[in-house]
């Protein structure tokens, strides 16, 4: 069963309005690299052309609120990586688990404009 929500036209007018389908195709240049759609804990998943049949018609409001996205609602990537939905501006952005590199070092500077590669960089 297909989750369709009907918009009248003042609350289309009052705020951003997003298909679900073309969104997470904007984000992410190679569908064919989703292995899943669902919950970032599993527990809900579907594979991408099915989520893509069943939500085709889904609109939602970027910023949340009534209508908006399921708070835990994640695509998941064959590399491992995943998109999730940024809440306050309604964007879907890439993620991926932080990986202690061979070679770390130590850094002392932690406050400031640019990365802490920008603000450690030794003179």
């Amino acid at each position: 069963m297909t989750q369709q929500v009907k918009i009248s036209k003042r609350m289309q007018e009052a705020a951003e309005w997003a298909n679900l389908v073309d969104e997470i195709e904007t984000a992410v240049e190679d569908t064919s690299m989703i292995a899943w759609v669902g919950s970032a804990d599993g527990h809900y998943a579907m594979a991408w052309r099915d989520f893509k049949s069943v939500a085709y018609g889904t609109e939602y409001r970027l910023c949340g609120g009534f209508c908006g996205l399921a708070a835990d609602l994640v695509v998941k990537l064959s590399d491992g990586t995943w998109y999730e939905q940024d809440k306050t501006n309604g964007f879907f952005y890439h993620r991926q688990v932080p990986i202690l590199k061979p070679g770390f070092k130590p850094f002392t500077v932690m406050t400031g404009y640019g990365s802490l590669e920008e603000l450690n960089v030794e003179d």
